[in-house]
């Protein structure tokens, strides 16, 4: 291959899991406007050609993908015209060993695995098995596969059911293993580590660890306790801007029988225990030496966003993993109601 897989895969797998939910969760959020270099101009609605001339309709895709949304609902309504133009594109070549059909079919599927998140479950296996479909046929595997398969894992992990991003997950990692090509090996042990961390509601999750001042640590000495395992690094804006809620919600609560560990992912120890120092923070912390910018735990269950939040009842098994903001509020005001 013309370029290294491995520097894409931990490029991806480190980051586009996280650009993700980040996106999906700003959308549920009021945020003041931030600047941006980009010009805002009034959206004009997109009209899709009526012609079938595949180089009208290749010329329609060339210019639409040029296009910057600001808001989601033009961004969704982009990509939708993608996937069908692109896809008459598709129906309408006779060559399906041409460039043109091939990038067409290219087009077609990115445009409906940017979709996923926002279609109803039938056309979500739809699109689903198109794609593996599509993996499977590749002969090589290309920057542009790989990175659509963690954008579909990630979009089907915004649905409340994660039993198709769990499949996809794994399918993913499957036809990977069966191509020849350098790097796929840190492609496919992301893509098993997410399938894991969906595979944890409802499983006991088993940590163990050293805290900062070096004593071992391990979750079955937290039993009888809802716990709540945090995820964070100093250089991350939003673990300090969270700090205020989290405090109140753990002086809230550690009476009835809460508590936090947090497992700090600094790559300088030195640097995560000045950020303690400066928070006052006063629950449980461990130390994950990270190697290459992993840690363990990260490899082992894709941890690849920065706060992540998994919640356990009184018996270690996980409630959820996206225990973050008001909804870890609601959850302990569920399982530790007031006296």
């Amino acid at each position: 291959m013309m370029f290294d897989l491995r520097l894409a895969s931990k490029i991806l797998c480190s980051c586009f899991a996280f650009a993700i939910g980040f996106w999906s969760f700003g959308l549920a959020q009021e945020k003041p406007p931030q600047p941006s270099s980009i010009p805002v101009v009034d959206w004009q609605a997109i009209v899709i050609p009526e012609s079938n001339d595949p180089k009208e309709l290749a010329a329609f895709i060339e210019s639409t993908k040029r296009l910057q949304p600001i808001k989601p609902e033009h961004y969704i309504e982009m990509q939708r015209s993608l996937r069908t133009v692109a896809k008459k594109l598709v129906e309408s070549l006779e060559d399906r060993k041409s460039p043109l059909f091939k990038k067409a079919e290219e087009e077609f599927v990115n445009a409906s695995v940017m979709l996923l998140g926002n279609e109803g479950p039938d056309a979500q296996r739809n699109t689903f098995d198109r794609f593996r479909t599509y993996l499977k046929d590749r002969e090589t595997i290309e920057f542009m596969d790989i990175q659509m398969a963690v954008m579909a894992g990630a979009n089907l992990e915004q649905l409340s059911d994660y039993s198709l991003a769990k499949e996809a997950y794994k399918t993913f990692a499957e036809i990977f293993r069966g191509k020849d090509a350098t790097g796929l090996a840190e492609v496919i042990a992301s893509l098993e580590a997410n399938a894991r961390r969906l595979e944890l509601p409802g499983n006991v999750f088993p940590l163990v660890g050293t805290t900062f001042s070096g004593e071992d640590f391990r979750i079955e000495s937290l039993r009888g306790k809802v716990v709540l395992i945090y995820f964070w690094t100093s250089t991350t804006r939003a673990c300090e801007q969270e700090h205020p809620y989290m405090l109140a919600v753990y002086n809230k609560y550690k009476e009835r029988g809460f508590e936090i560990v947090g497992i700090g992912l600094d790559e300088k120890k030195d640097v995560a225990q000045a950020f303690l120092k400066k928070l006052s923070i006063p629950w449980i912390n461990l130390w994950e030496s990270r190697k290459n910018g992993v840690s363990k735990v990260m490899e082992t269950y894709g941890v690849n966003a920065i706060p992540t939040l998994f919640l356990l009842d009184k018996e270690g098994k996980v409630i959820t993993i996206e225990a973050r903001g008001l909804l870890l509020g609601k959850a302990l005001e569920q399982l530790l109601p007031e006296p």
